[in-house]
């Protein structure tokens, strides 16, 4: 939805800026046919430019800060979903939802506008006899008192119009035909729909009316016929009402300006320069409209070792990463050797093979040995040290298993100035010729607009909730973020705590007859739906618990 809105704002301001190069540079020259494509073209780029911006590369310093994920994954997991009506009553109808409901009824408003004039002008065509006039295609009506053409098919009304004015009326629609200036009135039409809340796209409908009919004036007098006759019919025009939106009409825009248009001497060429004043324009677009690709810098662990110099011996691991709870593969997660950037990530049956080339080194023995730290996102890591020689080793490899984590969030005060976004992580980085560091690829799932406009939805929609009751205590709500961003799996996790009400303090045996956790539970389920986590760029269920305090 918001990406919607971002996209129809981003064309309309295209829409704007463009419509007001044509009004201050172009509108009273005579570049007619030149005008037509730049209206067109302008319309065009104002579409495209927003959903294909251009992007550019910002190096970033990288985090050095991982997330924090609590063991408390058995508790999430024996406690039973809330029931789905609870779950609802948290829906809610906020801003976005209005626009989005006035915005599809003008959009449908002006599509079946579009429609039933197209159907209206059909159903005239399959009624009246088309006939052959001039190597036009017409059609003769009462309805409409007005000449005009409708994509190849001229309509008159012969009680308007006498033989000695045929003439002048059909080289006019003939020029309109010939110059298939009906597809620019459809596409325009067409746009109208989309944007009919912006005033400039009618303004443009209305430039591009007005040059079709300065090329059928030009036209028409090119063919010899008389100024002053072509003028007087027209004038006889003037009573005369606008037909449809997506047909050619002879008077339109008929005024003293246009008048003024058919006489007047040719813009020179040398001015037709003035069309550089669309590169601006776009090149204005371009800029406000592209997007920063981040690109972090190779990173540098604390307290651990940088440079990992290749030993005497290399110890080649080989594993598998399963889920403790069902013993499922994970592919996708991370394996690197501790206090290296050295790594690889599991396959799709959960299987890796990586390579420590300095080993500790059994000076006894001569066994071989690492610490290698496994990490997924919403799993606790893992950190094993394996050896050539031991009970972790069966047949050269290892089994780990992950257990899943829960991610607790402490939600700031809203009121203070968030800090910038971090930038996100990239994939591997090349830093010479032969050597590749590892970086682990983990993205938690995020809230739109990030965990401050989340603390700020929590807070005012728990006053709004908790207005006129006296409850105070904490509730600890579970959800898991699927991999769509969806909320899924709401449960209250916290039964022991206690509530207190008027001073009188209530244990988990009434706690079931309080609305405070209902109330909790509607908080989580009417967030919206969040970025979901990924691992290495695939979508992951994350699981997390909510702590709402009512005080």
């Amino acid at each position: 939805m918001e990406s919607l809105f971002a996209f129809l704002l981003r064309a309309s301001a295209g829409i704007m800026l463009f419509y007001m190069v044509y009004w201050l540079f172009l509108r009273n020259d005579t570049f007619y046919r030149a005008n037509r494509w730049f209206l067109l073209m302008a319309l065009v780029s104002s579409v495209i430019i927003p959903l294909f911006p251009l992007h550019y590369q910002v190096l970033v310093e990288p985090e050095k800060n991982t997330t924090i994920i609590q063991a408390l994954s058995d508790t999430f997991k024996n406690i039973q979903p809330v029931q789905p009506e609870v779950a609802e009553t948290a829906g809610s109808f906020d801003w976005q939802n209005i626009l989005l409901t006035i915005y599809i009824t003008g959009a449908f408003i002006f599509l079946i506008r579009l429609l039933a004039q197209t159907i209206a002008l059909i159903r005239l065509m399959l009624q009246q006899k088309i006939s052959s006039l001039d190597g036009l295609r017409v059609v003769e009506n009462e309805k409409y008192g007005l000449p005009f053409s409708f994509f190849n098919i001229v309509f008159i009304n012969p009680k308007f119009h006498t033989q000695a004015n045929l003439p002048e009326i059909l080289a006019h629609e003939k020029v309109h035909i010939r110059g298939f200036h009906w597809f620019d009135l459809l596409f325009t039409e067409l746009l109208t729909v989309i944007f009919w809340f912006n005033p400039f796209i009618w303004l443009f409908e209305h430039a591009i009316k007005q040059n079709h009919e300065y090329l059928a004036d030009r036209g028409v007098l090119a063919q010899g016929h008389s100024v002053a006759r072509y003028q007087a019919l027209l004038i006889n025009q003037l009573m005369g009402m606008q037909i449809i939106g997506i047909t050619n009409n002879l008077n339109f825009a008929l005024n003293t300006n246009r008048f003024k248009m058919m006489t007047k001497m040719k813009t020179p060429r040398v001015l037709g320069i003035k069309f550089a004043w669309a590169l601006p324009a776009i090149a204005l677009l371009l800029f406000a409209f592209a997007e920063p690709e981040y690109k972090k810098k190779p990173l540098e662990p604390m307290n651990q070792v940088t440079d990992v110099q290749k030993g005497e011996k290399e110890f080649v691991i080989q594993g598998k990463v399963v889920r403790e709870d069902n013993g499922k593969p994970l592919p996708g997660a991370s394996v690197i050797i501790k206090g290296t950037m050295i790594g690889t990530v599991t396959d799709v049956d959960g299987k890796f093979t990586v390579t420590d080339p300095n080993p500790e080194v059994d000076n006894n023995t001569g066994s071989l040995s690492s610490e290698l730290v496994v990490s997924y996102v919403g799993f606790e890591s893992f950190v094993m040290k394996v050896a050539a020689s031991g009970k972790a080793i069966e047949n050269g490899s290892f089994a780990c298993k992950l257990k899943e984590g829960v991610i607790v969030i402490d939600l700031p005060d809203y009121k203070d100035v968030p800090p910038p976004p971090p930038p996100p992580i990239v994939k591997n980085v090349e830093v010479g010729d032969d050597e590749e560091i590892f970086i682990v690829v983990e993205d938690l799932p995020k809230y739109p607009g990030g965990i401050y406009d989340l603390a700020k939805y929590v807070a005012e929609t728990q006053e709004k909730l908790a207005k006129g009751k006296n409850w105070k205590g904490m509730v600890k709500v579970g959800f898991t973020v699927d991999e769509t961003g969806k909320i899924i799996d709401i449960k209250v996790i916290d039964k022991g705590h206690k509530f207190t009400i008027d001073d009188k303090k209530y244990t988990e045996v009434l706690l079931k007859d309080l609305e405070a956790e209902k109330a909790a539970v509607a908080i989580v389920a009417g967030m919206k739906n969040w970025t979901p986590g990924k691992q290495r760029g695939k979508p992951v269920p994350v699981n997390y618990i909510l702590p709402v305090e009512f005080k």
